[in-house]
């Protein structure tokens, strides 16, 4: 088939700039590398201590049987939920039970081969025994809110029992209660009200009382267990996660005396780099008596590791912290009154929970695998020299490096260069964010760039202007998405970070087992610790203007006139054009860019454009095949055009020469790509970017982020944005000005699924 001539003109002027840009040798591309490691979408390598074992998504929990014979891990991914059945010396699978939901909670009966699993969404928790040949059996369900009164927010976490085995407590999540039921008549007998967003349920060692960590109010609660009574209530940090109690004083020198307490208290704070640490006296008095800092550098270091979970040692003589976000668990020391921090262990990508087997093996429960799923890393304890060479292999294996944060790369002279003196020729920033498509589908079939054109779904008789763009800017056909889920890549994309609560319960949402309301904003536990790109930039006193982020949307939409009839995130209030519609497939993406169009025509008048602009355009997520709503084909179109219009009216603009409009999707639902479903399209529009050919540096979401602060002279959030390499590469010296003419659509935007 012949090209036409125009596409054809386009498509050499493209190979001939991009040899001009392209690296010598291959670039570094998500996958295998020579020396064995896997480089991830993150640009994080892994390099995993330990015999890996796969298993299906999000592996969350394990527990081990009174009889130390059998281990159980829950899997509550975006593949359906199940528990497995294992031979902890081997890891060897002995059975699997699949459950309609699950989410966090596993624990087993005193004594018996009996064990609770949280039914997560169903509201339920479920009794599950081990038979004498080894298999899984549903032994009962124990239904919390009756099915006809259940709504979305009954979300049960964690489970545990009282130490005597005759209560099951239970964490209603999104309830901020715990229930507790009677297992012998299977009924509920209490719900409590506890802090907001209860994550893990800890017994006292005397059973008389319980702690709850607060998720969403940085607090831990102490119970009577009998009443439910809340006895105290201790500040501890920003999101407190999993928690152990350590019954053992500490050891201390000769001559020394002895502490006010002998039992400790360790939580971990999932929205810092710490695990606090309390002291808690007979009478049950507690007060922070120390804090382990988990980092990969040993001072100040950006936040970002997130220390989720927690395990003791059988001697409960050692502390492993788990950093989900460092692909790392910390080894700590804390026999004595002070934890020692003895080294770091590179784990699988976003590790979520450790145990301590009964052969003092480390098991490590792996949030993801590279090539989908989940995994179980199983290792010896340590020797002094493998914590060395563990160490040093974390340390390489990290996007992030303490010099990262201080160092600009970036020769004086370029577009994004600046100092305390000199400001870089570019002063607003369009930050586009869309949703829902990889490279393939949709720039698959663009010549020069690594695609495969049997992927593109919606090539360019769909998306004509993303093609154009392709050609006429750069061409970066190797950038990545960071997030996974729909709620944390948005998280990733505003916020250099994706909290557990976001994390951990995305990938549900994701395959439609609960609705989550928390995508953006509103919801304290799912807050980032350092805050959005808006709110540092806030901070920084520049001039900031949303459309269509952290909003909630008029319901049927209006006309004309007011669209959002609630801002989620304080700190957009005032920023917020209401008129501009929050995510709503029934709504056209083109009806949305006018209203950016009529603010953009004002700012001629005034000649004053906010210097950070981020927009919501993301109908390309499509509403797949819902009955009467668009089909795929015509949404995307329709986000296209409305892509091509932002584009055109930016470039006829007196404010051209000083913009840059970056154009990122936020995550990619998992789409076809002949590299990596995390691929993504992505653009760097500019006039310094004009002719600029085929890019194909590593970047991701973090790399856009770093550049957008690069320019406006901002610090980074934390370790990730820090570590992302600056877009330097696309940018030229001299702007070329030339306008963009936009593409009109070549697919029916009316056209309707049945």
């Amino acid at each position: 088939m012949r090209m036409p001539i125009r596409i054809a003109v386009f498509a050499g002027a493209l190979a001939a700039a991009g040899a001009l840009i392209s690296q010598t040798g291959d670039p570094r591309r998500v996958g295998p590398t020579m020396n064995g490691g896997f480089l991830l979408n993150t640009g994080w390598l892994l390099k995993p201590a330990g015999r890996q074992v796969p298993l299906q998504t999000l592996p969350m929990a394990s527990a081990l049987s009174p009889s130390g014979k059998f281990l159980v891990i829950l899997q509550a991914g975006a593949q359906p939920p199940s528990v497995s059945l294992h031979d902890p010396a081997t890891l060897a699978e002995l059975d699997r039970l699949a459950l309609p939901d699950a989410w966090l909670g596993l624990s087993f009966a005193p004594v018996g081969d009996v064990f609770y699993v949280s039914g997560g969404s169903t509201a339920t928790v479920f009794e599950i025994g081990i038979s004498p040949t080894a298999k899984l059996e549903m032994r009962r369900q124990f239904a919390l809110v009756p099915e006809d009164k259940r709504k979305a927010t009954d979300l049960i976490g964690d489970v545990t029992l009282s130490p005597n085995g005759r209560l099951i407590y239970a964490a209603a999540v999104l309830r901020n209660s715990i229930f507790v039921i009677n297992p012998q008549s299977g009924m509920v007998i209490e719900e409590w009200k506890t802090g907001q967003r209860p994550y893990r349920i800890l017994f006292h060692s005397d059973g008389a009382s319980f702690y709850v960590s607060g998720w969403g109010d940085g607090s831990i609660y102490h119970h009577n267990a009998t009443s439910g009574e809340i006895l105290a209530r201790y500040p501890v940090g920003p999101q407190p996660m999993d928690m152990v109690w350590r019954d053992k004083a500490p050891e201390v020198e000769q001559g020394e005396a002895p502490p006010q307490f002998k039992s400790r208290l360790f939580v971990a704070l999932a929205g810092a780099n710490n695990v606090a640490v309390f002291g808690v006296t007979e009478n049950k008095t507690m007060f922070r008596v120390d804090s382990i800092y988990a980092a990969l550098a040993p001072n100040n270091q950006p936040i970002g590791m997130t220390p989720s979970a927690l395990a003791l040692s059988e001697d409960e003589d050692r502390l492993y912290i788990v950093c989900s976000d460092a692909n790392v668990v910390a080894q700590v020391a804390i026999a004595g009154k002070r934890g020692m921090v003895e080294g770091l262990i590179p784990t699988g990508a976003y590790p979520t929970s450790a145990r301590v087997l009964k052969d003092r093996n480390l098991l490590v429960l792996n949030g993801r695998a590279p090539r989908g799923g989940g995994s179980a890393s199983i290792m010896p304890d340590p020797t002094p020299e493998q914590m060395e060479a563990y160490g040093k292999t974390a340390l390489e294996s990290s996007a992030y490096h303490v010099q990262d944060e201080f160092r600009n790369p970036l020769p004086m002279g370029h577009a994004l260069f600046r100092n305390e003196t000199v400001k870089p020729p570019i002063q607003h920033v369009i930050y586009v964010l869309k949703e829902g498509r990889t490279y393939d589908e949709i720039l698959g079939d663009v010549d020069g760039g690594k695609g495969n054109p049997a992927n593109a779904v919606f090539g360019e008789d769909v998306t004509p202007n993303h093609h154009k763009l392709a050609r006429e800017y750069a061409l970066l056909d190797n950038f990545y998405v960071t997030g996974d889920s729909a709620a944390a890549g948005l998280s990733w994309s505003t916020a250099a970070l994706a909290p557990p609560f976001l994390q951990l319960l995305g990938p549900g949402a994701d395959a439609g087992r609960r609705k989550l309301d928390a995508l953006e904003g509103g919801e304290r536990a799912a807050q980032p610790p350092a805050g959005y790109l808006w709110s540092n930039a806030m901070q920084r006193r520049l001039s900031v203007r949303n459309y269509g982020m952290s909003v909630t949307n008029i319901e049927p939409a209006p006309a004309s006139g007011v669209q959002v009839s609630a801002v989620k995130e304080p700190s957009l209030m005032q920023a917020t054009n209401k008129a501009y519609r929050g995510a709503d497939a029934r709504y056209r993406d083109t009806e949305r860019v006018k209203v950016f169009l009529k603010d953009l025509a004002e700012a001629e008048t005034t000649s004053t454009l906010p210097e950070l602009m981020i927009l919501r355009l993301n109908n390309d997520r499509t509403a797949g095949s819902a009955s009467k709503l668009p089909t795929p084909k015509a949404a995307v179109a329709d986000n296209d055009a409305a892509l091509g219009q932002l584009v055109a009216a930016v470039s006829r603009s007196r404010f051209w020469a000083s913009t840059v409009i970056f154009v990122v999707e936020t995550s990619t639902q998992g789409g076809p790509d002949h590299i990596d479903p995390h691929r993504a399209p992505a653009f760097v529009i500019s006039p310094y970017t004009r002719n600029r050919g085929i890019d194909s540096t590593m970047y991701n979401s973090m790399s856009v982020l770093r550049s957008i602060e690069a320019v406006l002279g901002m610090v980074p959030m934390t370790m990730h944005d820090a570590g992302g390499p600056v877009m330097r590469a696309p940018f030229l010296a001299s702007p070329d000005t030339a306008a963009y003419g936009a593409v009109g659509p070549r697919q029916n935007l009316e056209e309707r699924n049945p």
